[in-house]
Parts: structure tokens; C-alpha cells; sequence
């Protein structure tokens, strides 16, 4: 669900590399189509001399700042902005969880749904897979972020009531939340700390890094959810408020009805609350706000709940390293979900970070945390039921208050404030109006994404830029023998490239406004895509499940 923002002067919002490579002969890539969609089992090497995954580096999640390490990730981008998010690389987080009550709901407020509420955050999977259930909270993020950040907590041991009907309610999340931490102080100065109990901990438990703010608070309310037009939904959001060390005051939190547990998984379903935690780390929704296409076609839990989350949105978190293949190379992945393998493909003049553009490459497979939903689906989504890889386009170049949106922090993300696209068709609210364009040669304007599937094989009048409900599936990925390349009047650049041809976004630069709609620009057309890939295998493997080999070549036309 979408995020909010409240009181903010902008409008908002790794570790493994299991990849290793073979040896043998050098063949350079065709540039030609076509695919065999077959997975073969064979083991044996495929004969290669040339680059594997040892000759390239790692791309950088963190940056040095008077001769200090720091972390470079989205929850960078927004403590510059006084909006500290759940950091994702802590060691452990102290997210405080309020089962939050009316006067009016007291058949829903009661033990057994408090146990529910309690094992959907922190339940383990073994507790949870005999009562129906899937992933907790904490499970679940634990392992998509590979051990990088341990997300802990404690629920609240009983209902936080408020003094009136839900019908009288107004204020959503932010007053729900401020009320219930007021509460909590009160509780926890009383004899045997109130209906906290004797071995409550004190407020300040629940700012692990000390910065003044609670980490985050999860307010799961016991009144049914409505509509988003409403405060009955579920959603993230901020307050304004300036932080106190000795007495830590709300930033971030959830807000969620106690109904979205129970839309399967015997009671437990924790989908939407991952993907509203997802925003708590700072990642944006990948589905559009506008209602125009669907440039992930669904199957990510940024997008529709589903799997697990993109190596995209794990090298913005910190928590995983692509490499950056910048030459002819054979590459060798595994299934990212489990092992955090990708690669990127640079734009000219990359800053080695998630924070720039780039062509993702990641091998999607029915395994580990994708499991389940790829081959069972959720709700109206499926997944992928076969391994095959996917290609997607990474805008992800940053801005700062000082230089605006129209400027992108090429050399320096880390002074960033936030990401300068979104995934809604047509830019940002609240940006300037049409600002989010590559202005095409015959006269369109080429919306750009920040985050967009490449499909395979796709219809050019119904795919991932025409549909809102588009559905990506098997043959949306790059299965074996399958080539790719964004040359002269390729289907895949026309479609999927804002330019419509095989120039970065980059490649454009804006350089004033004529007035609110009308933006001045250059376009340097140096500034090219000009690798070709192919899909050389993709086998069983008795280790990772799957195995694939890309064959890149760097200057292919």
C-alpha cells in the first residue's frame, strides 16, 4: 500500500556472492534472437577462457566519510531528510508492536488473537507451518536479508485501549501510535510497570541506535479495514517530530487491521504487513499509483506481496553486492533469493552504487522464500514456476535539496534525500508536472520507471507498459538459449527504454523549465546500451536448486 508522508519538507519515498566461474574457450555473443526454454541437468563445465564472475568487483553499499565506513542504503537517503527509516543493516531492530484497541471491539480484542498477532511479527516458521502459516515477520527478513539485519522486537503484552468507539476515531496511524506511547509511559511508572507487567522494558529499549526516535512502531488496529480513501487501511507513515534520546518520540511506523491476517495461512497471513515493513526499510511501492501499466508485472512484494523481494531492493538495503560486469564475461548465478547472486550491466560513467542506472540480471526460481507463492501464487498473483532470468532496468539516481529533483547525484548519492523516480506513470506527485520523460523521436514521451521488467518473449499491445493488471510469467523471463540487446530497432528497447531506442536515461539531461510543463534538456547520444546477452544454460543443481551461465559482450554493435 501506498506510503505517507506527514510533516516532511520533501515528498518521499547486501551479503552474499555465491558466484563462481568456469573455464575454457572464449565464443563472442550473436546478437540474433531466439530461445529453448528447456532446463538441462547436464553438470559439466561449458568451455571458457575468457572473464568470469572472480575478474569483476563487487558494486559498493557503503562510502567513506572522514576516513569512516558508513552504510549507503536507503535508509541513508532518509535521515538526511530528518526521517530515519528501520535501518537495514542494524544488528538488531527493537520494533514495538501495538495490538490496538476500541471500546466497541472487545470480542476482537481478546487473548487468542493477541497470540496471533505476536506469532505473525515474531512467530519462527516451524511454529507457524502446523497452524497454517508461512513466514513471520521476522523470519521472513532475517532470510531475504541473508543474516544482514536481524529484525527483532517485542509486542505489547496486552491490548492498548483507546477511551472511545472505533467510530469515533479520527487520525489514523500517527495519533494511534502517539497515543499508545504516551500510554506506554504511564504503564511503565507504575507499580510493577501497570499492565505492562514486572519485566516490561523501559521506553528507551525501543531505540536500539539511540537516535532519539522509537526504530518503529507497528500499530495493529482491531477495527476492519475499509478502503484507502480512508485511515482504515494499511499503510506507512511519519510524524514531525523531533527526537529525544531520554525519551524516544515516534518517526516511522505501520498501520494495519488485525483483517489482513486473516485473509489466509489459518489466521497468520503476514504478505501485507511484510510489504508495509518493506516501506518501513524504505522501499518504494513498484505498482502505480496512476493506474496506467505495471512495470514489474506483479510478482515482487513491493508490487503485489508476492515471493520475496528483487536483488534490486536488496542492493538499495545493503544486502546484497552485484557484481559489475563491464566487460565480455561468463557469468554464473544462482538463485538470488537464497544466495543474493546478481549482476548489473553499468550505464556510462557508473558511481558503483545502487544509487545510479544500470540493467539488472537475476536468476528467478521457485526456491527458498520465493517457494511458496511462485507455485502457488497469491491472491490474483502468480509466480514463477520455472527458474529463467530476469531483466530488469534500474533508474535509482538520487537528489538532494540543495540541487533539486532535475539534478541527479551522480558522484555523491550518499548526500541524497531520496530516489528520483518512482514506479507511477508520469513521475512523482508533487514533482513537477511531466518532469519523468525521455523525450522520443517521433515526438512521444517515454515515461521513466525506477524499477522495470524486460520481458522475453511479450505482445507489443498488451505487456508490463500498457497494462495496469499485466501478470509477468514464465515467458516474461530469459530462459536458456534466449538473447538479448537493445540495437537499432530491437522490440525491447522500443518498448521497455523511455527512449525508445538503446540510450540510458542518463543520456538526458534536464537544464531549465520554460514554465511548470515545458522542460528544457540535452540528450547526449553517446551515451549508449550496447551489450548483447545470451542465456547460455541453466541446470539443476543439487547445491542452489538452479544454475545458469550469461555470456555478455560488451561492445556487440
Amino acid at each position: 500500500m501506498k506510503k505517507q508522508l506527514f510533516i516532511l519538507p520533501v515528498v518521499a519515498l547486501l551479503l552474499t556472492g555465491c558466484m563462481n566461474g568456469g573455464g575454457g574457450k572464449k565464443k563472442k555473443s550473436s546478437t540474433s534472437g531466439g530461445s529453448d526454454s528447456s532446463i538441462t541437468s547436464s553438470s559439466g563445465e561449458i568451455p571458457w577462457s575468457g572473464k568470469t564472475n572472480k575478474d569483476f568487483e563487487k558494486a559498493k553499499v557503503s562510502y567513506v566519510e572522514g576516513g569512516v565506513e558508513k552504510p549507503l542504503n536507503r535508509n541513508t537517503l532518509y535521515r538526511n531528510q530528518n526521517a530515519p527509516h528501520l535501518d537495514p543493516v542494524s544488528k538488531e531492530s527493537h520494533v514495538m508492536v501495538i495490538p490496538f484497541g476500541f471500546t466497541d471491539l472487545t470480542s476482537v480484542q481478546t487473548e487468542a488473537n493477541l497470540d496471533k498477532i505476536n506469532k505473525t511479527f515474531f512467530g519462527t516458521e516451524e511454529e507457524l507451518k502446523p497452524l497454517g502459516g508461512w513466514q513471520s515477520l521476522a523470519s521472513f527478513y532475517n532470510t531475504s536479508s541473508y543474516g544482514r539485519t536481524k529484525f527483532a522486537g517485542k509486542m505489547l503484552p496486552t491490548w492498548c485501549v483507546y477511551d472511545k468507539a472505533h467510530t469515533s476515531f479520527s487520525g489514523g496511524g500517527i495519533k494511534a501510535a502517539e497515543f499508545a506511547r504516551d500510554w506506554y509511559l504511564e504503564e511503565y511508572a507504575k507499580a510493577n510497570h501497570g499492565a505492562l507487567g514486572a519485566d516490561a522494558e523501559p521506553i528507551t529499549y525501543f531505540d536500539s541506535d539511540g537516535d532519539g526516535f522509537l526504530d518503529l512502531v507497528w500499530v495493529v488496529y482491531s477495527a476492519p479495514t475499509v478502503d484507502p480513501s480512508t485511515d482504515w487501511w494499511a499503510y506507512v507513515t511519519y510524524t514531525g517530530n523531533a527526537a529525544d534520546v531520554s525519551s524516544p518520540t515516534v518517526k516511522t511506523l505501520g498501520w494495519a487491521s488485525i483483517d489482513w491476517m486473516a485473509k489466509g495461512f489459518g489466521g497468520y497471513d503476514s504478505h501485507t504487513f511484510i510489504h508495509e515493513t518493506g516501506h518501513t526499510f524504505g522501499l518504494d511501492d513498484y505498482y502505480d499509483y496512476n493506474k496506467t501499466w505495471s512495470r514489474m508485472g506483479r510478482v515482487d512484494f513491493m508490487d503485489n506481496n508476492l515471493g520475496d523481494h528483487a536483488m534490486y531492493s536488496k542492493f538499495s538495503l545493503g544486502w546484497t553486492e552485484p557484481l559489475v560486469v563491464n566487460d565480455d564475461a561468463l557469468i554464473t548465478l544462482h538463485p538470488g533469493t537464497t544466495t543474493g547472486d546478481c549482476f548489473i550491466l553499468p550505464s556510462p560513467g557508473y558511481n558503483g552504487t545502487a544509487f545510479d542506472e544500470y540493467i539488472m540480471l537475476e536468476l528467478m526460481a521457485p526456491v527458498g522464500l520465493a517457494e511458496r507463492d511462485y507455485k502457488n501464487g497469491y491472491e490474483s498473483t502468480t509466480g514463477f514456476s520455472q527458474p529463467g532470468i530476469r531483466i530488469t532496468h534500474v533508474d535509482a539516481r538520487a537528489y538532494s535539496g540543495a540541487t533539486g529533483h532535475d539534478v541527479p547525484l551522480t558522484d555523491n548519492p550518499q548526500k541524497g534525500i531520496d530516489v528520483r523516480l518512482d514506479n507511477s506513470y508520469m513521475g512523482r506527485t508533487g514533482i513537477k508536472v511531466d518532469s519523468d520523460y525521455f523525450p522520443r523521436e517521433d515526438g512521444t514521451k517515454g515515461c521513466m520507471p525506477q524499477f522495470s521488467i524486460i520481458e522475453s518473449n511479450f505482445d507489443k499491445a498488451q505487456n508490463s507498459t500498457t497494462s495496469t493488471s499485466f501478470n509477468a510469467s514464465n515467458n516474461s523471463l530469459f530462459r536458456q538459449g534466449a538473447r538479448f540487446n537493445l540495437k537499432a530497432g530491437s522490440g525491447w528497447a522500443e518498448t521497455f527504454m523511455p527512449s525508445g531506442s538503446n540510450l540510458w536515461n542518463k543520456a538526458k539531461t534536464i537544464t531549465g523549465w520554460k514554465d511548470a510543463q515545458t522542460q528544457t534538456y540535452t540528450i547526449d547520444t553517446n551515451i549508449t546500451f550496447n551489450y548483447a546477452i545470451k542465456v547460455v544454460s541453466i541446470t539443476e543443481s543439487a547445491e542452489f536448486g538452479y544454475e545458469a551461465k550469461i555470456e555478455v559482450t560488451k561492445d556487440a554493435y
